[in-house]
């Protein structure tokens, strides 16, 4: 993340409860009618939030399934979800307690228990990592082996910069600029590439004129699990049963996003506030389903191997982002919870 944090104790129990009405929450999610059933005692529910990486989009629509759904409900959670945007920093808003959960992706992970922030993977909705690099389509550039001659895009304080720097990927005739979020530069005119995610930023340039061709960071091997739903190991520790019954209903919730994301994705528009537009959800859904998938079903939304994490965490030692003697991909991820 390139950003070293203060490590605080985490505080927070799961005795807390409140009492449900129909009204909206902060998240402006009201249960949908006919929705889930609720706990063996509808009126007490364990009040969490959720602190999402950025803001509202189809890449937490599993997250919003659960709620707008009754899932949440269902397994005796009443879930804020707190929209995040781009000064968000889910790892140190968890260490100082004041959310309970996160999404973060699996490299995140790793960077911030190197910065001695324990942070532990819960499940992994979205399986093939969604990152590519655009260019426009009339560049003609098709591959890395390409990729000369450009102004790219990128936030340079991410693995995956360094990593392509890392594969001779990017020479000295590619000039490096800020990415804030946004493909109108792409757009304007050539000599520009910039890094997105395949169901969203691909979508942008097209609503606006321009095709791109989409270089995938998975294709040359960077292929960290995304949108983890992530707690630290301390709450992890005290709150097992919470854990597990956020673990199942974020699993439930992408299995009912991927197949039926309309009423989600009208409170997604709602709760974005940055101009996001329907078509672009849609599309985004459709593009997400086959990186979710495992073994071609949704029945294994949510898993992890244990393989993945080892190389992901080889890549960033051999980066020098992490340190070895702080590597423990044991603690990274926690997979019983999903059984």
């Amino acid at each position: 993340m390139g950003v070293v944090f203060s490590v605080c104790l985490l505080s927070g129990c799961d005795s807390s409860s409140s009492t449900k009405t129909p009204a909206t929450d902060k998240s402006g999610v009201a249960p949908e009618a006919g929705a889930a059933s609720g706990p063996a005692n509808p009126a007490k529910l364990t009040k969490v939030s959720l602190l999402l990486n950025w803001y509202p989009e189809a890449e937490h629509g599993g997250f919003y399934a659960a709620k707008v759904h009754g899932i949440f409900e269902k397994y005796g959670l009443d879930v804020e979800i707190q929209p995040g945007g781009k000064t968000t920093v889910v790892p140190q808003t968890l260490i100082l307690g004041r959310v309970q959960f996160g999404v973060a992706n699996a490299d995140d992970v790793l960077v911030a228990r190197n910065q001695d922030i324990p942070l532990v993977a819960l499940m992994a909705p979205i399986q093939q990592g969604p990152r590519c690099i655009m260019v426009r389509a009339d560049s003609g550039i098709k591959s890395f082996q390409e990729f000369k001659n450009l102004t790219f895009q990128v936030d340079s304080t991410r693995p995956y910069a360094p990593f392509l720097r890392s594969k001779g990927l990017l020479d000295d005739s590619v000039k490096l600029a800020p990415y804030f979020g946004s493909v109108a530069q792409l757009v304007a005119g050539p000599g520009y590439a910039a890094q997105g995610y395949t169901f969203s930023e691909p979508f942008m340039a097209k609503q606006q004129g321009v095709e791109v061709t989409q270089l995938m960071m998975s294709d040359i091997g960077y292929n960290p699990y995304a949108s983890l739903l992530v707690t630290t190991e301390t709450y992890l520790k005290d709150h097992q049963d919470t854990c597990r019954n956020m673990v199942k209903a974020s699993v439930e919730g992408w299995q009912k996003y991927l197949t039926d994301p309309a009423a989600s994705n009208e409170i997604i528009l709602k709760n974005n506030k940055q101009g996001l537009e329907l078509d672009a959800l849609v599309y985004g859904v459709e593009a997400l389903k086959p990186l979710c998938m495992v073994n071609g079903e949704l029945e294994g939304v949510g898993q992890m191997t244990h393989d993945r994490w080892v190389d992901l965490s080889d890549t960033l030692v051999d980066l020098k982002l992490i340190d070895r003697a702080k590597v423990n991909v044991d603690a990274s991820f926690n997979k019983d919870l999903l059984k």
